[in-house]
């Protein structure tokens, strides 16, 4: 089949669905999308709630609990312990299908009817209540998306991390601090895609470094400043003149980091061990088209936060083992042949638009289900009587397409319609990779969470912060500290914020000075560090010789970086060849 170019029905802009796309719908039995990937990829993540909880009574056991919910949300909200508990089966909200109704509609009465998870987490946390989409944590404090740490505070997609905080996709690590897409390294500090390194800050791209500062592109290196390489006594002597300790230090080192980037080459994507791939952060991947955050992914295309998983395509997060899922987040343990569905784990197989189901098989517009089998709207049935029933939907949600407040026409084959996302646009991870304003938000049918009016007696203001940690003392875990950005970045600033007395002893510690911005506003300044979740067609950059060419390079690939950006883009054969 030849590619066919098709105008979205929610952005209006045309885009193209290869060959390749058919023979996947093809084998999954579903229809081509209607909606453009990139505004596939926006709704999907917009069902994922990670950053924002609050304290509320859980409306099983009353209890005051954290949830992503708030009190006046249109469900019911039940506390961890409570939604999987045995006080409750959603099987008691069963609704039998009516063919005069379309099925998005009834749905919806479902989705809204059956009470919801409260926060999502996993095994055992320990003293981590303040965590969301997390497992296996101890003494944890707002960490997101998160599992098999110790001692962490502040950051999102921590993996097996010890005494670290206000990072971003952390991996087997130790004492690291402001740290973005770092794996392995023990004791670092404002670095960025760095692999094995150590007692070292501001690194970029550098693999197996020890006591290095302000470098870029270094591989097993030890006692080098701004890619200089010096004795260890002189290092020793040279660092002495950057006190790390001091704010304004900091603004002068990434200032200066930021002109050095900018004169270094950069790899058209960070790859290890992978094949045949696009996209970014790819591990161990074959076959993987606009991939990103992946891991061990073999034949997958418009992917982000995928580990462990096998034919698959347009999908939000998870994998782990898991295969034959489209147009899904959040799904993942096993799971098989899941299509249009969202939070759903733990050997779920043969699923159709479900949410909140687990260890459970062919089930079709289900929520809230565990351990069931052939259910319709939470309904039972026979095989046969499923299988029957569940063909004659598909053929009724064709010919009674759902019609949405914007006029767009859900259909089987399209994911849930907009009007029925559970949370507000930017109060969800969509507003982070594709960040919109209120009426930018509204005018593609997303919902919008106002902010709370936070009357705090801020007893610190932002510019009386002590710009040395070494002036500050203990007292400072008193005080209501203004954020510098007093609301104003639309970073969902919580105006004001304090430090925990566990924080202020890892700044001392690690003799860090006092941030002045809030949490919330010091995880949005390192998403916008990274690349964006979008793809360009570039040709190398490289004018050097090199084994496969002489003058200018003629490889060809995709990248995150955007033509107009003014980092110097290698392929990855030149850039290793440099670097390597």
């Amino acid at each position: 089949m030849e590619s066919e170019t098709k105008v979205c029905q929610n952005c209006k802009h045309e885009f193209t669905i290869e060959p390749e796309d058919f023979d996947f719908y093809e084998k999954m039995k579903v229809p081509a999308p209607t909606f453009c990937p990139e505004c596939r990829l926006t709704k999907r993540l917009a069902w994922r709630n990670e950053r924002t909880l609050f304290k509320r009574k859980c409306d099983l056991c009353q209890k005051d609990k954290i949830v992503m919910f708030p009190q006046n949300s249109f469900f019911k909200v039940y506390c961890y312990e409570c939604w999987w508990s045995d006080n409750w089966d959603a099987a008691v909200y069963a609704r039998d299908y009516d063919f005069s109704k379309p099925f998005f509609s009834q749905f919806n009465e479902l989705f809204r009817a059956v009470p919801r998870m409260g926060i999502i987490q996993q095994h055992v946390n320990v003293n981590s209540d303040y965590t969301n989409r997390a497992s296996d944590n101890k003494n944890c404090y707002l960490i997101f998306a998160a599992a098999d740490n110790e001692n962490c505070s502040y950051g999102t997609s921590f993996w097996g991390a010890k005494e670290s905080m206000d990072c971003y996709n952390l991996h087997s690590s130790e004492l690291c601090y402001e740290c973005i897409d770092v794996y392995s390294s023990n004791r670092l500090k404002y670095s960025q895609e760095c692999v094995s390194c150590s007692n070292s800050a501001f690194l970029i791209n550098c693999r197996n470094c020890d006591s290095c500062l302000g470098c870029v592109n270094l591989r097993n290196k030890s006692y080098c400043l701004f890619n200089e390489q010096y004795s260890k006594e002189e290092y020793k002597e040279k660092i002495k003149d950057f006190d790390l300790g001091n704010t304004e230090t900091i603004g002068v080192l990434r200032n200066k980091l930021s002109l050095i980037v900018s004169q270094k080459i950069v790899p058209a994507l960070v790859s290890r061990h992978s094949v045949k791939s696009s996209g970014n952060w790819l591990e161990e991947c074959k076959n993987v088209s606009s991939g990103f955050n992946c891991k061990k992914v073999e034949d997958g295309k418009n992917l982000f936060g995928i580990m462990e998983a096998k034919d698959v395509m347009d999908y939000t997060y998870w994998g782990k083992s898991s295969e034959l899922i489209y147009e899904c987040s959040s799904i993942g343990y096993q799971c098989s042949s899941v299509y249009f569905s969202n939070e759903c784990w733990d050997g779920l197989t043969g699923a159709e638009y479900c949410v909140n189901c687990h260890l459970s098989s062919n089930l079709f517009g289900c929520v809230g289900l565990r351990n069931k089998h052939y259910c319709i709207f939470n309904k039972q049935f026979t095989k046969e009587e499923y299988e029957k029933f569940v063909s004659k939907i598909k053929e009724q949600m064709k010919s009674m397409p759902f019609k949405g407040e914007r006029g767009i026409n859900y259909s089987y084959g399209d994911t849930f319609p907009l009007e029925f996302m559970p949370f507000p646009y930017n109060q969800t991870i969509a507003q982070e990779f594709f960040s919109k304003t209120k009426d930018q938000a509204g005018s593609l049918g997303y919902a919008w969470g106002e902010d709370k009016q936070r009357q705090y007696e801020i007893t610190l203001h932002s510019d009386k912060i002590p710009q040395s940690i070494d002036k500050a003392d203990e007292v400072i875990t008193k005080e209501i500290i203004e954020c510098n950005h007093r609301g104003s970045c639309g970073d969902n600033c919580t105006v004001a914020f304090k430090i925990t007395p566990e924080e202020f002893q890892f700044y001392k510690k690690m003799r860090i000075p006092i941030p002045s911005l809030c949490h919330n506003c010091r995880h949005f300044e390192r998403v916008k560090q990274r690349n964006p979740l979008k793809l360009w067609h570039r040709q190398c950059m490289c004018d050097k010789k090199h084994s496969h060419h002489t003058g200018k390079c003629t490889n060809e690939f995709e990248t995150s970086y955007a033509p107009d950006r003014p980092e110097i883009v290698y392929c990855e054969s030149c850039y290793n060849a440099e670097v390597a």
